[in-house]
């Protein structure tokens, strides 16, 4: 069933989930970015996880939980990385709206995001905009 997004007010949480940042997962995430950072070698123990592993493995569930249709538009992007993870770690997630109006065709919507270590400590806040076809 179609989410409605007129009904999402400011300060609605739309996504709180935690994910494990297992092994497998970053070196398929390392593999399919060819990351080269030098960040990810995974014969370190633990091994430390991309910035942008994080990022990507976030916002999936985000995205998923928000559920935007065809035809949205992913129109910006702030992140901040505010310390290190290590492969193996279970973050938790949450991700409330931060705006929400209609303009002209589009609604846009930004989200705030919010990733917590295993040890409740923030590792990355995300600001998100997006625009769904009204």
């Amino acid at each position: 069933m179609p989410r409605d997004y007129a009904a999402l007010a400011v300060g609605d949480v739309i996504s709180d989930r935690t994910f494990p940042l297992g092994l497998d997962g970053v070196q398929k995430y390392a593999s399919a970015a060819r990351d080269e950072s030098g960040v990810f070698d995974p014969t370190d123990e633990p091994p430390t996880v991309p910035p942008m592993a994080v990022a990507t493995f976030a916002l999936r569930g985000v995205l998923d939980d928000l559920g935007i249709p065809e035809g949205t538009l992913h129109v910006g992007q702030e992140m901040s990385f505010l310390g290190a993870v290590a492969a193996g770690e279970e973050l938790s997630c949450k991700a409330v709206i931060s705006q929400n109006a209609v303009k002209t065709d589009y609604r846009l919507m930004a989200v705030g995001i919010e990733v917590r270590d295993g040890k409740d400590r923030p590792v990355m806040t995300a600001k998100s905009t997006i625009l769904v076809p009204a």
